[in-house]
């Protein structure tokens, strides 16, 4: 008779010291699991019975992740266990490939089954939260930290409002870390009821575990209102986000401390948050006719303004042409602006401006500057200024310029003003579809039929060419209905387009133009 509550308790502690980032190998494949699952009547069958039933899944973890849940005999998975378990203690060339990924997981994923199959699933937060404890430890592999880095912080937060932190450096390395500051306040309840939701709605569910040897790790207890404590741990990189909120910066901004390593150790680059440029650019000019005695120029006084701003998912561009005379274009995108900011190095954004040299000779009656202002999500504003010209621009102005005019082009101006949408001719039954193309670098254009209607002007279609008919990538520059009888060629001699192409026969045909002893 198996005693369900001796399994379960035995299911949940293995699985913990799976999941322990910082484990020794010993301890996993020393003869302590075996003891454990011999106690419990577990059968050491080199996996048989399971892989009978299950295939491949007896020890392999994508295998084992698909077939899971249809797993309900306790001894055959605990047998399992310790069969693949035996592997690494007997016959594994090296006891130490027991911590890699796939094993881990293998052993995380059997074990958190059986402990469901013999209770609760003490790794899948269930009720209502009361408090949370997390341990961050950013130790890892390398150089040994001084003893006064900052290695491990602890705090704990309840549903009153309560926080306790404390933070621990390295201290003389013979084991114990030396508290170095500690931090006992209240905040708002409302908050702190916030913050253990969020962190029970994420952990309430599966989640994807990171593991990682080369990194510290971090360790945390959430307790319900019925005193029922689930145990979590991974490793401090983890990228945990409930409904689009980065989970430890939503600790870190509701304690408001900035400082906190939580799951992801705090080190996760800075962000551009908003860029504003602003553009002056000041003409005198000398009218041809006199305006007055006492007027030698008109000034032309313009400004640019570009706006990419991440909150408000927008690109705006204005315009001031003159008095009266104001151009504005805005792009709401959303994602795609995010993606533009998170594409740019917050680090290294603007940070070089190699300057004019002190002889240059200006512009006469005309000058051009600029400010840039920089919001980042961490660091503080940065505002620059300068010449709007090559060398009193930032070196990565260029890159920076190109990424956003191509962003804007990629929208165009639309498509009521377009003559190729509303000069379009629907085609009438029983007409051809004619397609003047052009070959590369080549300036008359041939007809060819087609019978794809989504063929548009600009694509690059692939036909077939000379008497040999091989085959060619050209593009469509027009596109024409005719009747047979109206036709420009006779339609049973006019060759077809074999199909629009793809983005692998464009470089197959520009390999083949370089190089023509290339198979087709």
């Amino acid at each position: 008779m198996i005693d369900m509550e001796q399994v379960h308790n035995f299911a949940v502690k293995w699985c913990d010291k799976f999941r322990d980032q910082k484990i020794n190998y010993i301890e996993l494949v020393d003869r302590y699991m075996a003891d454990d699952c011999v106690a419990l009547g577990f059968e050491m069958d080199c996996g048989n019975a399971f892989a009978e039933k299950y295939g491949k899944a007896v020890n392999d973890y994508e295998e084992l992740d698909k077939i899971i849940d249809d797993v309900k005999d306790i001894k055959l998975l605990g047998s399992a266990i310790y069969s693949r378990w035996r592997y690494f203690n007997h016959w594994a060339y090296m006891g130490e490939e027991i911590l890699e990924f796939k094993n881990r997981l293998w052993f995380i994923l059997a074990l958190s089954r059986l402990a469901i199959l013999t209770g609760k699933n003490m790794f899948i937060f269930e009720g209502t939260p009361k408090k949370i404890r997390i341990i961050s430890n950013n130790v890892c592999y390398g150089p040994c930290p001084e003893p006064t880095d900052e290695v491990e912080q602890r705090i704990t937060i309840n549903a009153e409002g309560r926080v306790w932190f404390s933070a621990y450096v390295f201290g003389d390395g013979l084991g114990q870390y030396k508290k170095s500051r500690t931090k006992n306040y209240k905040i708002e309840k409302i908050v702190s009821e916030k913050i253990l939701n969020t962190v029970a709605n994420y952990f309430s569910k599966e989640y994807d575990e990171v593991f990682a040897t080369d990194i510290g790790d971090w360790q945390m207890e959430l307790t319900n209102t019925e005193d029922e404590t689930y145990k979590f741990r991974g490793s401090l990189c983890s990228d945990f986000e409930v409904d689009g909120i980065d989970l430890s910066d939503f600790i870190r901004e509701s304690l408001e401390m900035n400082d906190l390593y939580v799951f992801d150790g705090n080190c996760k680059p800075d962000k551009v948050n908003k860029i504003s440029i602003e553009y002056h650019r000041i003409t005198k000019i000398n009218p041809k006719q006199p305006i007055g005695e006492e007027t030698e120029y008109v000034t032309w006084d313009y400004t640019e303004q570009l706006v990419v701003d991440r909150e408000s998912e927008s690109i705006e561009h204005i315009q001031n042409i003159g008095t009266g005379c104001i151009v504005s274009r805005k792009y709401k995108v959303e994602g795609g602006v995010e993606g533009l900011l998170d594409g740019l190095d917050a680090e290294y954004l603007f940070d070089n401006i190699v300057g004019n040299p002190s002889d240059i000779v200006e512009t006469p009656n005309e000058t051009k500057d600029y400010t840039i202002t920089i919001d980042f999500k961490e660091s503080p504003q940065r505002v620059i200024k300068g010449t709007f010209d090559k060398k009193g621009l930032p070196d990565d102005w260029a890159e920076f310029a190109e990424t956003v005019f191509n962003f804007m082009c990629f929208y165009g101006l639309g498509e009521i003003l377009n003559p190729s949408v509303y000069e379009k001719v629907k085609r009438r039954k029983g007409e051809y579809i004619f397609c003047s193309v052009i070959f590369d670098e080549g300036y008359k254009s041939y007809y060819y039929i087609t019978d794809d209607d989504s063929i548009e002007v600009g694509d690059f279609v692939l036909v077939t060419v000379g008497n040999d008919n091989h085959t060619a990538v050209v593009e469509v520059i027009n596109i024409e209905y005719f009747s047979e009888e109206d036709a420009p060629l006779p339609v049973n001699k006019t060759k077809h387009i074999i199909r629009k192409c793809t983005e692998g026969d464009y470089h197959r045909y520009k390999s083949k133009r370089r190089n023509p002893y290339l198979p087709n």
